[in-house]
């Protein structure tokens, strides 16, 4: 006869083996799905399907609206507040289905200038001096594109990414090497990291994020972001410590008709400052970034929308 506790591990278990099932469900569909509408058609599918996903995730909806209302410092009611996270789900749902389109299928050079403008590259000329440097961009639309130009133009591109269970193991590592990315699995750990230091060691261009929250809050650091009280990754601006590499962020100006980004001048850290204190100077640039255009911004996202907003928000 099984015990409570080992009744609730069973249950705990299938519970997440179902969630797992669903999400590989889900990720198979979008492939199919954006292998029989190409890539120029993915841009109508993902606006109708960012409207159904805000309609019917009412859950999710709410814990975005909520702390989205107070980080804007609206009442939860104002009409602005729903405007903006509505076409948030539009705009991030549909770069996750470009980003799986360009993964799958590689997106041809002629494409990839019509689809993306990119401003601000002699900004990157002038930092980039034997040392690499770091491109930090946001869960803001898809960016892939602005580093498969840098790419397609002779640039050395290192992607950071990150392996989650509804895809197979093989689907980012075999698709972003067709664009000419070194592409670097961030649940590696260590191993990860010095694949990125190595990379900035020979004078590459490291395309990271740092935007949300850390899965496990022992490898974080505890810090404000967004409203909310949250552990932050610190490896990246680490790495920069450590290589005298300069940071740049990667800014989303507009979605339509076109992706517009631009690469922002580096980020100037305080000599002699700490590592939470040089996080969070760059979490705060990037918070800045995303409080100007929060429309572009990825609410739903769970390593955000999971986080209680802090109560001195």
């Amino acid at each position: 006869m099984l015990s409570v506790l080992d009744y609730s591990d069973w249950s705990a278990r299938l519970r997440d083996a179902a969630r797992g099932l669903r999400r590989r469900m889900m990720f198979l569909a979008m492939r199919w799905l954006v292998r029989l509408t190409g890539f120029d058609g993915v841009r109508r599918i993902g606006r109708w399907l960012g409207t159904v996903h805000y309609h019917f995730g009412r859950r999710t909806r709410r814990r975005c609206l909520a702390g989205l209302a107070t980080l804007m410092g609206r009442p939860l009611a104002d009409p602005k507040v729903e405007q903006t996270l509505r076409e948030a789900y539009r705009v991030n749902t549909t770069a996750v289905l470009e980003v799986l389109s360009m993964v799958d299928r590689r997106l041809d050079p002629v494409r990839l200038q019509q689809r993306c403008q990119v401003d601000g590259i002699e900004l990157l000329e002038a930092a980039r001096a034997g040392r690499g440097a770091i491109l930090l961009a946001t869960h803001s639309g898809n960016s892939l594109l602005l580093a498969a130009q840098l790419a397609e133009a002779g640039w050395p591109v290192s992607i950071v990414y990150r392996h989650t269970r509804m895809m197979s193991k093989e689907f980012f590592a075999t698709g972003l090497p067709r664009y000419g990315f070194e592409a670097i699995l961030a649940n590696e750990g260590f191993r990860a990291y010095a694949r990125m230091f190595d990379a900035l060691r020979r004078n590459r261009l490291l395309f990271a994020m740092m935007d949300q929250g850390v899965e496990n809050a022992e490898t974080g650091l505890q810090l404000r972001f967004l409203g909310k009280d949250m552990p932050m990754p610190g490896g990246v601006v680490q790495l920069a410590r450590k290589c005298c590499a300069p940071m740049l962020p990667v800014v989303t100006l507009n979605a339509d008709p076109r992706w517009h980004f631009a690469i922002a001048p580096r980020i100037a850290l305080t000599v002699g400052g700490t590592l939470e204190e040089d996080t969070g100077t760059v979490l705060r640039h990037l918070e800045c970034e995303i409080r100007m255009r929060p429309q572009l911004w990825s609410w739903p996202h769970r390593r955000w929308r999971n986080f209680p907003v802090a109560k001195s928000a």
